[in-house]
């Protein structure tokens, strides 16, 4: 594009020299015609180089951002509890949009600009060298703005993509505790909350344009100067007869080409220190490694019977000094049931993160099937768990595709047992849509006990070896949960279960039972056993039948 660019001024050129000439105006046609098939060809490749480059980078930006999203699929819970969630949310769009800036018309608009000017500047040479040394002469200091500038550009506009996230934050934040707001009336107060980070954004745009607009001028005005100067000196050229009037007005044609790319530079200078700003803030998440993977250790292992052994497993988490679990020992047979008792805080949740290596358990403690639980493949490990939180997600989506989401390649029939064994298929029969109904956000459009019913279903479908329950039973009834643990029972027939619960009417048929105090096991048994003991669990077993007693009196 640029090659053919630079022709026109030359052909320009060549039409008034030949006026002057005072010869037959036929030859003028010709030259005409080189014109406009000059600014065709020009146009043809200018077209074909923004589809080219600008094409290229935004297929670059979807390959970037499904980079960024695989990876921060692979990165803990630990990662996600230090950003937040609106904070990666501004990463992954505009400070990547940014990035893609500078792929696109940043590279396109660089490299044309050296290009012009190298073309330009060597056609100028051949007219007059003198005339094109006055016409380069404020290119330093075009160089010097263009650093001072950039350092300026770059940290504003970095302070602006952190307070973007600031705002990520509080929306989502917000939009994701709705309830909560309305329920202890704090919209007034959060309003002046996100009205003042938003106060605060606009400070720091403006901060940025005031830098950015005068960059510009000042590129204008020393390109100017370079142009007034050459109008000078070309005018003496012209008059002593150095230089044809027709290698002037070519020269100032080639000067004026220089315009654009000038101009070019300052707004390619912002959007190559916008991309370094959201690049250093991207990278952030790039140079994370994530903590919870498959090691040089790892076995080749793809099936899980669900025998479990923990040896003196102590176990503190990465950002306390308080061990929460105290030298642990414990042996459950694949196909038995364990429950987990214990007053809250005394480390339930906590073994149920070690056995699912939400977080990893120290080497040599932690066994299935005899092998330790950080050598066997991570996919392995969770394809082989149906686990069950105590505080249900559900995503935005139709209630099949919640149920089917850890087996999305189960039958319709398979779908519909692992419902009726959670006893949730009736309620979702009630729907107009029923497994087609859409849901709200975190399934906002269901009552606490249905979302624990529909995780209860989304983990069985799965049909896992083991099966892991942490207080999933909390917010349904009584009746409901009899009816829930009878054809849990059959169904996970066999295969290995633990279960935490706060109640023991839940848990007593379990084949082991083990009573967690401050991180320790303190007790250990049958549901009998432990009644025989009379220490904790008898006292959490007395405890509930008075509460029941008193809820039936009620």
């Amino acid at each position: 594009m640029n090659a053919v660019s630079v022709l026109n001024p030359r052909v320009v050129q060549l039409a008034i020299d030949y006026l002057a000439k005072d010869i037959e105006p036929g030859q003028l046609l010709v030259y005409a015609s080189l014109i406009i098939l000059i600014s065709l060809a020009q146009g043809t490749f200018r077209f074909l180089m923004r589809q080219t480059v600008i094409v290229g980078s935004r297929l670059i930006e979807n390959d970037f951002r499904n980079d960024l999203f695989c990876h921060l699929q692979l990165m803990s819970a630990r990662f996600f509890q230090n950003m937040p969630t609106g904070d990666l949310m501004s990463r992954m769009t505009n400070d990547l949009n940014a990035v893609r800036s500078v792929l696109g018309p940043g590279i396109m608009y660089s490299i044309n600009t050296v290009v012009t000017f190298a073309f330009v500047i060597t056609m100028m040479l051949t007219i007059s060298p003198l005339l094109t040394l006055v016409g380069i002469l404020p290119i330093p200091f075009m160089a010097f703005l263009v650093n001072r500038f950039g350092m300026k550009i770059h940290s504003r506009f970095k302070a602006i993509q952190a307070q973007f996230s600031k705002i990520s934050t509080k929306a989502q934040e917000n939009l994701a505790g709705i309830r909560i707001v309305k329920s202890y009336v704090q919209e007034e107060n959060e309003i002046g909350e996100f009205d003042n980070l938003n106060r605060e954004y606009i400070s720091k745009n403006m901060d940025y344009a005031r830098v950015y607009a005068a960059f510009h001028p000042m590129m204008m005005l020393i390109v100017g100067l370079g142009i007034i100067l050459s109008l000078w000196i070309g005018g003496i050229l012209i008059m002593e007869a150095v230089i044809t009037l027709g290698e002037f007005v070519a020269f100032t044609l080639y000067l004026s080409m220089l315009v654009w790319p000038s101009i070019a530079l300052g707004w390619v200078v912002g959007i190559f220190q916008q991309g370094a700003a959201s690049m250093q803030r991207i990278n952030a998440i790039w140079g994370t490694e994530p903590d919870i993977k498959d090691d040089e250790q790892v076995r080749d292992i793809k099936k899980l019977d669900g025998s479990l052994r923990i040896s003196r497993l102590d176990f503190t988490y990465p950002d306390s000094r308080q061990p929460v679990l105290k030298n642990l020992d414990l042996e459950l047979e694949a196909g038995k049931v364990l429950a987990v008792v214990g007053r809250t805080g005394s480390g339930k949740t906590t073994l149920i993160n070690l056995l699912t290596r939400t977080f990893n358990p120290p080497r040599g403690t932690i066994f299935i099937d005899g092998v330790d639980i950080r050598e066997i493949p991570l996919n392995t490990l969770r394809g082989h768990l149906g686990y069950i939180p105590q505080e249900t997600f559900l995503f935005s989506d139709t209630i099949r595709e919640n149920i089917t989401f850890g087996a999305p390649e189960c039958s319709e029939e398979e779908m519909i047992h692992a419902a009726q064994v959670a006893q949730i298929h009736d309620s979702i029969a009630e729907f107009t849509n029923g497994y087609d109904t859409m849901l709200g956000e975190r399934g906002i459009n269901l009552s606490g006990g249905q979302k624990q019913r529909l995780a209860i279903a989304r983990a069985l479908v799965m049909k896992p070896r083991i099966l892991l329950l942490d207080d999933a039973l909390s917010a349904v009834d009584t009746i409901t949960e009899e009816k829930i643990l009878g054809r849990l029972r059959e169904e996970m027939r066999g295969k290995t279960c633990i279960w935490i619960s706060h109640r023991i009417s839940a848990i007593k048929c379990a084949d082991k039972i083990i009573v967690l105090d401050d991180g320790c096991i303190c007790e250990e048994g049958t549901h009998e056993e432990l009644l025989v003991q009379n220490g904790i669990y008898a006292d959490l077993f007395e405890k509930q039948q008075l509460e029941e007693a008193l809820a039936l009196v009620e």
